[in-house]
Order: structure tokens, then C-alpha cells, then sequence
């Protein structure tokens, strides 16, 4: 009986200790999602990664603010309105990301533009052209 009373006291510790970082992590997911610090985040990686000029920076913090946050807020109406169909989502997320991607286009040269596609955006430009491709 004591090592049935063992393995239940460390079963009931171990399940204890497991469902404590899941409830919290649970909490931590229910914070409002910060479009402007992970917009400023990205801006300061990519300057980081492009060596971007002051101006460029401001630029690129400004145009994904922007468009992250609109992003965010057509996502949540449709959120709210209990859309469930994951195209319409992806539609939503190439549509932002393709406008952030033109404009980006703009501010940055042609050696900064390269390392950005090599960064990933190539990636994901290709993919998104992919989808389009398949609703034709």
C-alpha cells in the first residue's frame, strides 16, 4: 500500500507541475496581442539584417505598423463575426502582407531588397502566389 501511496503522490505531483505551465500559458495567450511592439520588433530585426539607413527604418516601422495593425483588426471583425473558413483568413494575411511587401519595395535598394527575399520573403511570396494559382 505505501508504494501505491508513492507513485500516486508523485503521479499527482507530476500532473500538478505539467498542469501549471499549461494554465499558464493559457493566461499569458489571453493578452492583447501588441501589433506595434511586434511591428517594432520587425523593423529593428530587418534593419539589423538590412543595414537599413535611419529613414528606411522609420519607413518600415511605419509601414508594418500600419499594415499589421490593419491586418489585426480585419482578422478580429472576422473573428467576432465567427468566420471559421481558414481562406478567407490566408486571403486576409496575403492581402496585408503583399501591400507591406510593395511598399517595403519601395524603401529599400536593390542589395537590401535581395537579402530580404533570401531572409524568407521570397518564401512566402512564392507560397502566396501558389495559393492564388489554386483558386483560378
Amino acid at each position: 500500500m505505501r508504494q501505491f501511496h508513492k507513485k500516486f503522490t508523485l503521479f499527482f505531483l507530476l500532473s500538478f507541475g505539467l498542469v501549471l505551465p499549461a494554465f499558464a500559458q493559457e493566461e499569458e495567450e489571453k493578452k492583447p496581442y501588441d501589433v506595434d511592439k511586434v511591428a517594432e520588433q520587425e523593423a529593428e530585426r530587418l534593419g539589423e539584417i538590412l543595414k537599413l539607413e535611419d529613414w528606411q527604418l522609420f519607413y518600415t516601422d511605419s509601414i508594418l505598423r500600419h499594415d499589421f495593425g490593419a491586418m489585426h483588426e480585419e482578422i478580429k471583425k472576422m473573428q467576432e463575426k465567427g468566420i471559421q473558413n481558414r481562406d478567407l483568413y490566408l486571403d486576409t494575411q496575403d492581402k496585408w502582407m503583399e501591400r507591406s511587401e510593395i511598399a517595403l519595395r519601395k524603401i529599400f535598394n536593390d542589395t537590401q531588397w535581395k537579402k530580404y527575399l533570401k531572409d524568407g520573403a521570397a518564401r512566402r511570396i512564392k507560397e502566396r502566389e501558389k495559393r492564388q494559382k489554386a483558386k483560378k
